[in-house]
């Protein structure tokens, strides 16, 4: 009798001490309150031009723009029409890209550039070599990385064309892919001084 008397009480121990850790989570979970995140950037800045070095002082990239809006979570900065221009280790320009928007995440891991987005890599002499046409553009790694999940065009001048979805690229060697629904062209350019 004492043996099954105490483990009845063992039982409801065990079972009210349950119940009451779930309504302690419960009434926790419903009374946080939600910190809402201003509307409003923590600051404002006209004329930005934003340059990034590496460890060793050698300018990465530089964005310049007419206005950025800084938030101070984790919405990080969104730049209204940057240009961004990417440089080689001995200071040229090696890749372009600009956008009508873009945001930089709150560590600037990330560069999201939207709406009408043009990437331009240029080859060695600084002349056009490749231009990348889409709507969205995730910016990887300072600059050694590009992606997007949408349609996108790539030509490669004077006259190859590719077409498709879901852009992997690496832009400081001029690697482009595109993973999904590929169309490839070909365009002859007609010689002027001959009919």
């Amino acid at each position: 009798m004492f043996s099954k008397q105490l483990l009845q009480n063992l039982f409801f121990i065990v079972a009210i001490g349950i119940l009451g850790y779930i309504s302690m989570n419960l009434y926790r979970e419903n009374n946080v309150e939600e910190v809402k995140k201003s509307p409003y950037p923590l600051f404002v800045v006209k004329g930005y031009d934003l340059v990034r070095f590496n460890e060793n002082g050698q300018k990465i990239y530089s964005i310049e723009g007419p206005e950025m809006h800084h938030f101070d979570d984790d919405r990080g900065s969104t730049l209204s029409n940057p240009f961004l221009t990417h440089f080689t280790i001995t200071d040229r320009r090696d890749w372009t890209a600009r956008s009508d928007i873009a945001l930089v995440n709150e560590d600037q891991s990330l560069i999201t550039m939207n709406d009408n987005v043009v990437l331009t890599k240029f080859n060695q002499e600084d002349e056009k070599t490749t231009i990348l046409n889409t709507s969205q553009l995730f910016v990887h790694d300072k600059g050694e990385k590009v992606t997007n999940d949408v349609w996108t065009k790539i030509r490669t001048y004077p006259n190859n064309t590719i077409e498709g979805i879901s852009l992997e690229g690496y832009p400081q060697i001029g690697q482009f892919n595109l993973l999904q629904d590929v169309k490839s062209y070909y365009e002859t350019i007609k010689d002027e001084n001959h009919p």
